[in-house]
């Protein structure tokens, strides 16, 4: 958060000293990403012989924040900070089951072209990815967490008419992990 804060408070500084126009905003909308579930389930099939039931979430909100410093008319600089909620998936066997869950958050920082009401973005981002597991056999469960992070492209756009956005990004490798990519579709506001 502090990092946040810092470039925010960086962009406003450069705004005011060069004259160029700076706009903060935010976004909500929902993220969805392939789990693989179908694959970690016959996983648990072949270990255990047993058929393996499941189910997973194909989608979850997101939200993110950002400050857009124009360069030029069509050109612009985009700092933002972005979270998810949790992909859960469940997985079930006689006498046990596991399920697992996966959330994001990250920075990033992307080029925006403005042509019109239209925009399109590219950039990069630096993020977390903590995953959740829990793991249930006769009634006694065992918990997991882990957290990797790293850095991915991201590449977007939409439309944006009278400060209200509209728009769709996709975020590559999050945590750095290059299975875990997500597709954001947004509703958003600019001042």
């Amino acid at each position: 958060m502090k990092k946040i804060i810092l470039s925010i408070f960086a962009l406003i500084l450069m705004s005011t000293v060069s004259k160029a126009e700076i706009k903060i905003g935010f976004e909500a909308g929902l993220g969805w990403a392939d789990m693989r579930a179908e694959e970690t389930a016959q996983i648990i099939a072949n270990a255990s012989g047993s058929t393996v039931t499941y189910t997973y979430d194909e989608a979850t909100w997101t939200g993110r924040i950002f400050a857009d410093y124009g360069l030029s008319d069509n050109l612009g600089v985009e700092l933002g900070y972005f979270l998810t909620g949790s992909l859960d998936a469940t997985y079930t066997i006689s006498g046990a089951s596991a399920t697992e869950g996966y959330n994001a958050s990250g920075l990033d920082i992307a080029a925006v072209v403005h042509s019109d009401d239209v925009f399109f973005k590219a950039g990069m981002h630096s993020s977390e990815l903590t995953g959740d597991a829990t793991i249930t056999i006769s009634g006694t469960s065992y918990a997991v967490t882990e957290t990797i992070s790293g850095t991915g492209f991201l590449a977007g756009g939409g439309i944006e008419i009278d400060g209200t956005r509209y728009g769709a990004t996709y975020y590559s490798a999050l945590g750095g992990d290059s299975d875990s990519g997500m597709v954001i579709v947004y509703v958003g506001m600019v001042f």
